[in-house]
């Protein structure tokens, strides 16, 4: 079943270029649909352009093994379980509004907001916004430092 945000996104926007060219359209499935709904309220609330992957940027959406933040980590040993790799994450910016202001945005309106949410803070993430669906606190909002 096709989700709403599909209005706004391609699927290449959201998951790296290995990945789209192998699942294509499948790759929707990859993604927690809380993640979604919330990335769909924030663009359709704001009326403004999100961006997630670019040409430069691959890892701001569903981050794969081939990855390199992913492999870095598996060379080194590291365990990384980051919501990123599980399609419960995205990382955004907007050349309309800074992260700031869209952070200040989603606290002012989080009560609209489908699902419970962690939000990463302004110090933290200076350029652009993290959000997830992995809250486990009681609140709406959880915010919290990487």
């Amino acid at each position: 079943m096709k989700h709403p945000i599909q209005s706004y996104f391609s699927i290449s926007e959201l998951v790296s270029k290995p990945v789209a060219a192998k699942f294509g359209q499948q790759a929707w499935s990859f993604f927690d649909p809380r993640i979604l709904d919330v990335l769909l309220w924030i663009r359709q609330s704001l009326c403004i352009p999100l961006v997630v992957n670019t040409p430069t940027l691959q890892q701001r959406g569903l981050r794969e093994n081939t990855c390199q933040l992913v492999a870095d980590k598996t060379k080194k040993s590291q365990l990384y379980c980051s919501a990123h790799t599980r399609g419960q994450a995205v990382d955004f910016s907007s050349g309309k509004m800074s992260a700031k202001d869209i952070r200040r945005w989603i606290r002012a309106n989080i009560q609209y907001c489908p699902h419970p949410i962690r939000l990463e803070n302004d110090k933290s993430a200076p350029t652009w916004v993290h959000i997830d669906v992995c809250n486990t606190s009681s609140a709406k909002l959880q915010e919290f430092s990487a």
